[in-house]
C-alpha cells in the first residue's frame, strides 16, 4: 500500500514544475493529472441506490464508502510504480476537503499558487500564440471575447481559473495550517529552500535535487491545448512578471488589488 499525498493548486502555478522536482527523489511518484479523484467522486452516485438505503444506520454506508475509497487510493498506483510514495496531482482535492479529511484525517496536500497577474498573462500569451481555435468559454462570452478585458472578466468567472481561485479562498479560511500553500515565485526564485520546507511538510528526507537538469518524469495529453502546457524547462528559473505587457497597467493594477490575498498566503 502506498503513502498518497496529494498537489492540487492554481492553474499556471508551476504544479507540473512542483510534482517532477518531488519524482527526482526516487521514493516519490508524482502524478500527471490524475483521475484517482474522480473515481471516488463518482463512486457517490451509490448513496442513491436501494442498495445503499437499505443500510438501518446510513453513517454505516458512508463509513464503507470511505473505507472503499481510502483503500482503493492506497493500492490503486500497484501496477504502476515501485515507489513507495505517490504524488497524486488534481485541482480537484483542494475543492473537496471536507470528504479529504474525512477519508484521511491526517492528508497532506500541497497547494500551488501564484500571483494572479501572472496566471491570466499566461492565458492571455497562449491565446495570441493560437487566435484560431475556438474554446467553450469563447463560445459562452462571445460578445465580451474580443477585448483583453473582457477576456480576463471570463477567465475570472469559469474553469479552471475562476472556480480554483473560489475554492483556493475557501481552504484559506476553513483549512489553514493544514494544508500547505506554495508560491511559484518562490519555488522558481529559492528552489532549494522551497523543496526543503515541502519535505519537512511530507516528513519526507530529499536534499539532492537537480535544479539546473529537470528531467520530464510526467507525461500527459495536453487536453486543454492551446491553453494547457505541461512540459517542463529542464533549468529552473525566476518567473518573469510580464502582465503589464499582456494585460496592460491599468488592468494588472485592478487585479492586484482585488486578489492581492493569494500572495499572502
Amino acid at each position: 500500500m502506498k503513502t498518497i499525498h496529494f498537489l492540487s493548486g492554481l492553474p499556471f502555478s508551476c504544479s507540473t514544475l512542483l510534482v517532477n522536482l518531488l519524482s527526482q527523489n526516487p521514493r516519490v511518484h508524482g502524478t500527471q493529472t490524475s483521475m484517482l479523484h474522480e473515481i471516488g467522486y463518482i463512486a457517490r452516485q451509490i448513496f442513491q441506490t436501494e442498495e445503499a438505503k437499505c443500510f438501518i444506520n446510513p453513517q454505516d454506508a458512508a463509513t464503507q464508502y470511505y473505507d472503499y475509497v481510502r483503500g482503493g487510493c492506497a493500492n490503486a498506483f500497484n501496477s504502476l510504480t515501485d515507489r513507495p510514495v505517490v504524488v497524486d496531482k488534481c485541482r480537484s482535492w483542494v475543492g473537496h476537503l471536507d470528504q479529504t479529511f474525512q477519508v484521511w484525517p491526517n492528508a497532506k496536500i500541497i497547494v500551488p499558487v501564484r500571483d494572479i497577474r501572472g496566471i491570466l498573462a499566461s492565458m492571455e500569451r497562449r491565446r495570441r500564440e493560437n487566435p484560431a481555435p475556438m474554446s467553450g468559454i469563447e463560445s459562452k462570452y462571445k460578445t465580451v471575447w474580443s477585448t483583453i478585458e473582457g477576456r480576463v472578466q471570463a477567465w475570472l468567472e469559469e474553469p479552471p481559473i475562476g472556480i480554483a481561485i473560489r475554492r483556493i479562498y475557501e481552504a484559506s479560511q476553513r483549512f489553514n495550517g493544514r494544508i500547505l500553500f506554495v508560491h511559484a515565485e518562490d519555488l522558481c526564485k529559492s528552489p532549494k529552500e522551497t523543496m526543503n520546507h515541502i519535505w519537512e511538510y511530507l516528513g519526507e528526507e530529499f536534499n539532492q535535487h537537480d535544479f539546473n537538469n529537470v528531467e520530464q518524469y510526467t507525461k500527459e495529453i495536453e487536453v486543454g491545448w492551446p491553453y494547457g502546457e505541461h512540459v517542463v524547462r529542464s533549468e529552473v528559473k525566476p518567473l518573469k512578471p510580464y502582465w503589464n505587457e499582456m494585460l496592460g497597467h491599468k488592468l494588472s493594477e485592478t487585479i492586484n488589488q482585488k486578489f492581492e490575498w493569494v500572495n499572502q498566503l
